[in-house]
């Protein structure tokens, strides 16, 4: 693919979205809720990269008498793809911040087959995040991108998060990740300090949390589970909050868990460097 063929500002052009709405939505956020992002991106960076080589190629000569070349270099773009039920920072950003760490150029965060007002803490979010192209499409019109860069012979990823494998269908060239994660968490405090509730409320807007544990005041939203530890690991599906020396009992029945001070974090457990890579394979006849 030549560099030229590729602009994805030109290709989306008037369903780009407005910066000044951005402006906007940065300038309601509080401090607070701007650093549990900043924590979530730092994680994210730290987990992921940042990759240092922008490709590789690997020779190899087989014992079995045949000799291979492997090449492997970043995707042509990724496109993080979302819809109106996802209203969670942080879980935008697990999706948009591994492709950034992993040296992938072109990224776009498409909002797709929405009409309401964007969430502010979405825009705020990929703000702080540094991410510029983000669009509102309908299916149609993603379906006509995909057709684009298809024929411009560009590589790409997608993390899908509509929990719709109709939004974006499978193509050759074109990963497709779709997390398969319930919007319900449980959590376990031993006291009233072990997490700030307020802030889960605050980045996963759209997650049902019940609480084990202690009886505190519980923000709107949340429902209370009881005290015991045994009924809270009974409640575990996906996700759970707990408590750090309850962690490993926890993570037996979780897919993902996350400690006191990792409120504004999230991470996709099977969303690998690799996916973001583009691989090519030659196997010849060796001498």
């Amino acid at each position: 693919m030549r560099e030229s063929e590729l602009s994805l500002p030109d290709l989306i052009g008037e369903s780009l979205v407005d910066d000044a709405l951005f402006a906007d939505a940065y300038g309601i956020s509080t401090d607070g809720e701007r650093a549990l992002m900043k924590t979530c991106i730092a994680r994210l960076y730290d987990w992921y990269g940042p990759r240092k080589d922008a490709a590789r190629e690997v020779a190899t000569r087989w014992r079995g008498g045949f000799d291979s070349v492997s090449r492997f270099a970043p995707v042509d773009f990724a496109l993080v793809l979302f819809d109106g039920t996802l209203t969670s920072p942080a879980r935008l950003l697990a999706s948009l911040v591994p492709a950034v760490a992993c040296g992938v150029r072109r990224i776009l965060a498409v909002r797709l087959d929405v009409e309401e007002a964007w969430a502010p803490g979405l825009l705020t979010a990929m703000e702080l995040a540094g991410q510029e192209l983000v669009a509102d499409l309908d299916r149609n019109g993603l379906a006509e991108l995909l057709d684009r860069l298809a024929e411009a012979g560009a590589s790409g990823a997608v993390i899908d998060l509509t929990a719709d494998p109709a939004a974006c269908p499978e193509r050759a060239g074109l990963a497709v990740y779709r997390p398969v994660f319930g919007r319900n968490a449980v959590l376990f405090l031993d006291d009233d300090a072990t997490f700030d509730l307020d802030a889960l409320a605050f980045i996963h807007p759209d997650t049902a949390f019940t609480v084990f544990g202690a009886d505190v005041p519980l923000p709107d939203g949340f429902t209370r589970g009881g005290d015991s530890f045994s009924a809270f690991l009974d409640a575990v599906r996906d996700v759970a909050y707990a408590p750090a020396d309850r962690v490993g009992e926890t993570l037996d029945r979780a897919r993902l868990v996350l400690g006191p001070g990792q409120e504004g974090c999230w991470v996709w457990p099977e969303l690998q460097s690799d996916f973001f890579l583009f691989h090519r394979t030659a196997w010849t006849i060796g001498d």
